[in-house]
């Protein structure tokens, strides 16, 4: 067999991950919060955008030459092929039009963005502006951080600066919780450690659980024997060996259960007390109200949509002033191209979510009106079909997106889950609905008749419910809720 040199003609077919492409699906799969921050970041490194209503929005016409459709073609059915198909070329030559400003927003919605105490009616509960804001809300100090408030204390707690700057330095030894590792302790350390224990909040520079909790006992004047005893064995109470406990201690298991309460209303990581940071603000993504008539109607929230526009007026006067310079023309060109895409995409991102998220509604109707035991099964594919687009966008999608209702605020992704069938050949019913039904006849048992797995099978087959024990325990684990002999010795201890 020789080895020649030959020609072959193939024909194939790949995507093409433009970084226009990249940057549409990025926005797609992004939260309000980090698409605002995006946005930002745009506006900062184009000139030609700002926010709409800002101060320079411009009332020029457009200049003739440059379209307003310009970018559109590479916005062409962008969440829905990417993976099927091959994405254009990034040329931007030749601008045309296509389906992306089908308008799939009602453009005069009567829903009132007052979205307060009843999201059903669509009405505020007051109509009044807060007056109890003051001026001096805006003047409040920073709060310390968790290094500069166990700092002061050091600085006016020690006069020695020796070991002011030994007290310093084991504030970076302290773990998340605020304990001092044991291991780090040498013999000038134990010295100043009382003092480094007194402290606020109680229980910092604590080296063991056992001591954090001893500590704020002390303060309370709670740390007898018996208790002191039940702090060397804090393993009995996690496997609820309460009849062990009270043997040791020399109480019995009345006076364990008040032990156990005493302790349960200490902090077992006082460092959460330095850390406290703001939590983050969810914004819901879509809106869910009930007209009159009890029909559910599903909007974006509007606020939490980035609004920008191109300056044109700043364009044209950039354009004249560029004439004859190849320079500033590709500058203009190239910036005025990326914002119009921008635009674009922001538009055809909101018309995206409101289509999935009007689909998850009304395949998930019933669990609006009765709650979490009425969820249906769903899976990405079912919603995939039914709006035109591919699994992983609706993955996208439904990532970091939340809808606003009635029964709060749930993020698209918890409407998702799977199938159990039922025994009598009938509709499936959700792996959600089942945890939920788990847990309400666990919440429903009596002391003297506690519920096993077994027992759980049994009545969820009753129900007409085909489910295997090892899944029952895998739901309830999933719960964070003990078993059967776990809740027993509980109910026993409460009495």
């Amino acid at each position: 067999m020789s080895l020649t040199p030959r020609l072959d003609l193939r024909q194939t077919q790949t995507l093409t991950m433009t970084p226009r492409l990249q940057q549409a699906i990025r926005l797609l799969q992004m939260s309000a919060l980090e698409l605002d921050a995006a946005v930002t970041e745009e506006l900062e490194k184009n000139p030609f955008l700002e926010r709409e209503g800002g101060e320079n929005e411009a009332d020029a016409p457009e200049p003739a030459e440059f379209s307003e459709f310009e970018g559109r073609e590479e916005l062409k059915s962008l969440f829905d092929s990417a993976g099927q198909e091959e994405a254009p070329p990034d040329t931007n030559d030749q601008p045309t039009e296509d389906s992306f400003y089908e308008q799939a927003v009602d453009p005069e919605p009567d829903f009132s963005m007052d979205f307060a105490a009843d999201p059903w009616s669509g009405t505020g509960a007051k109509g009044e502006a807060d007056d109890g804001f003051s001026a001096v809300d805006l003047c409040a100090s920073k709060p310390l951080s968790f290094y500069e408030s166990l700092a002061r204390q050091i600085n006016m707690a020690f006069r020695d600066p020796a070991e002011r700057d030994l007290a310093l330095s084991l504030i970076e030894k302290l773990d998340e919780n605020g304990y001092l590792p044991a291991e780090a302790c040498t013999s000038e350390i134990e010295k100043i450690l009382p003092v480094l224990q007194g402290l606020s909040p109680t229980g910092i520079f604590a080296r063991s659980l056992s001591e954090c909790l001893a500590l704020q006992l002390k303060e309370r004047d709670r740390c007898d024997p018996a208790m002191a005893v039940m702090l060397e064995n804090l393993e009995l109470i996690a496997r609820r060996e309460y009849k062990k406990l009270a043997v040791l201690c020399g109480v019995d298991e009345e006076d364990v259960a008040d032990m156990i309460a005493e302790i349960k209303r200490l902090n077992p990581k006082p460092a959460s007390a330095l850390t406290q940071e703001t939590p983050s603000v969810l914004i819901p993504d879509v809106l869910l109200r009930q007209d009159k008539s009890g029909r559910l109607i599903v909007e974006l929230n509007q606020a939490a949509l980035p609004r920008v526009l191109i300056n044109h007026s700043y364009v044209a006067e950039i354009s004249s002033a560029g004439k004859k310079d190849r320079a500033a023309e590709k500058f203009v060109s190239e910036h005025l191209s990326s914002a119009n895409f921008l635009i674009k995409a922001l538009r055809q991102r909101a018309e995206t979510v409101l289509k999935v998220a009007t689909e998850i509604v009304e395949r998930q109707k019933d669990f609006f009106i009765y709650g979490e035991k009425a969820l249906k099964p769903m899976v990405l594919r079912d919603v995939a079909e039914a709006v035109g687009m591919h699994e992983s966008s609706i993955s996208r999608v439904t990532a970091n997106k939340y809808i606003a209702c009635r029964r709060g605020i749930f993020e698209l992704k918890f409407f998702f889950s799977q199938a159990l069938e039922s025994r009598n050949g009938e509709d499936s019913v959700s792996a959600q609905a089942v945890k939920h039904r788990i847990k309400e006849l666990i919440d429903a048992e009596k002391r003297e008749n506690i519920l096993s797995d077994e027992a759980l099978v049994y009545l969820l087959k009753r129900e007409n419910i085909d489910i295997a024990r090892r899944t029952v325990a895998k739901y309830r684990e999933s719960l964070g809720i003990p078993t059967s002999a776990q809740r027993k010795r509980d109910k026993r201890l409460k009495g």
